[in-house]
């Protein structure tokens, strides 16, 4: 991802670097850079920002590096000692793409002097006359380079004085980073983590790595073309086989298309069925309402036939003993019949004697 990069140096380095490097403003600079992807005809697109040169900034970091020492002066003064941060900070390509890489720089510069502390910011330079293309290992694939600027700072921490292991720490290296993203977020609508790999790597660096990139991928595809070139018969077969099979395929889609049909006409018949099945429901809940309510009518009707047995019930001992008490009235009458038979045969008995005393009298009497 962009980000910013501090490489840690002495003076005497950093006006090395400068005098080789730097101050790169003239379309007719004629020193001999290591660099060969320079375009000395847009070198006088270069600028400084915060300075007026880039040996003006290291003169300023060696300034710098004597007041803070005569205040606080190291315990123990190293022939190695890092006195000044080199901060290589490129432009994101969006940026460039609108035109605005003086304005990002120009917030760069103060995004700056609020990170290392005014006294401790000396300016940069920004390079537009170096971009170009080399290849990424890890993404395999052409890429450009971007617009960059190489600032100069001092590494101040506040009672430490100039100590650069005081002052890149882990934290304080991230928070480089972070507020020129916050800067760019707000002034520009972007994020300056673009999360491309960042490349701390020289020109030559990235050419050597490009150009064993691309023999490593040359010998890949020597060997996919052998590859290709062995197994040519088995992709003719394989081809065959595919057609053989998108034959087979279109029978199986014929097959289908039938399938489909059929199951379409299933459909429909299941759909009528469906509608039968719920005139037939609506039917059998009508139905199941009137067999309620002739269930209904049964239970009282059973009730009133019950009552209605009973009654008979009672009327059939009431007639048994009706009949009972007749068939003694008709034995009665017999016996009373016979009696009075008896009696009438008795009494026409007696009558004829009766009859025949007074017959006997009579003749007598006459």
């Amino acid at each position: 991802m962009a980000s910013v990069n501090l490489k840690k140096e002495q003076i005497r380095t950093g006006r090395i670097i400068g005098t080789n490097h730097m101050d790169r403003t003239k379309e007719n600079d004629t020193r001999s850079h290591s660099n060969k992807n320079i375009n000395p005809e847009l070198s006088s697109g270069n600028f400084h920002v915060g300075c007026n040169s880039f040996k003006e900034a290291m003169d300023n970091a060696e300034q710098r590096l004597k007041e803070v020492d005569k205040v606080l002066p190291p315990k123990r003064l190293k022939k190695d000692r890092i006195e000044v941060l080199l901060v290589n900070i490129p432009c994101p390509r969006e940026i460039t793409e609108q035109g605005k890489t003086k304005q990002f720089f120009d917030k760069v510069n103060d995004c700056m002097k609020e990170y290392f502390g005014e006294e401790n910011w000396h300016g940069m330079e920004v390079h537009v006359d170096e971009v170009h293309e080399y290849y990424d290992r890890n993404k395999h694939e052409q890429c450009m380079s971007l617009e960059h600027a190489h600032g100069v700072a001092t590494p101040f921490v506040e009672g430490k004085g100039v100590n650069a292991k005081g002052f890149m720490t882990k934290a304080n290296l991230s928070r480089a980073t972070k507020v020129i993203d916050d800067m760019c977020l707000k002034e520009f609508g972007i994020s300056y983590r673009t999360y491309q790999d960042p490349q701390h790597k020289s020109i030559e660096e990235l050419k050597s790595e490009t150009n064993i990139a691309r023999n490593e991928m040359q010998k890949v595809i020597d060997t996919q073309h052998k590859v290709i070139d062995t197994n040519r018969d088995t992709i003719v077969k394989q081809t065959d086989k595919m057609a053989e099979n998108q034959i087979e395929i279109s029978e199986q889609d014929e097959i289908i298309q039938e399938m489909r049909s059929e199951n379409r006409s299933l459909q429909t018949n299941n759909d009528n069925l469906k509608m039968e099945n719920e005139r037939l429901r609506t039917a059998l809940g009508e139905k199941n309402q009137s067999f309620n309510k002739l269930y209904k009518d049964y239970e009282a009707l059973s009730d009133k036939n019950s009552s209605l047995k009973h009654s008979i019930k009672n009327l059939l001992h009431e007639q048994k003993e009706q009949l009972e008490n007749l068939k003694n009235l008709v034995k009665n009458n017999t016996e009373w019949q016979n009696y009075i038979s008896d009696e009438q045969n008795r009494i026409h008995n007696v009558t004829d004697e009766l009859e025949l005393d007074s017959a006997d009298d009579f003749d007598y009497e006459r």
